[in-house]
């Protein structure tokens, strides 16, 4: 009985251990190429420094602007 519980605790790691992708692609991903969006044309993006505080709206730093309001 002890050995019958054995096997079935070892299948079921075993079958984790598939499905997180230890021995592999997880059987959710085949088919799929992760990264991929995240990967196309990744220096086609320019980023500038922050605009000070006299040109943003009311003259408000982006990290104190209040969230707006959800009614």
């Amino acid at each position: 009985m002890r050995s019958l519980f054995l096997v079935i605790v070892l299948a079921n790691l075993a079958v984790l251990a598939l499905g997180q992708g230890f021995f592999g692609p997880p059987p959710s991903e085949q088919g799929r190429q992760p990264r991929q969006l995240s990967e196309r044309n990744q220096f086609s993006i320019t980023l500038n420094a922050p605009l000070p505080p006299s040109q943003t709206p009311s003259g408000q730093t982006p990290s104190t602007r209040a969230a707006p309001a959800s009614k």
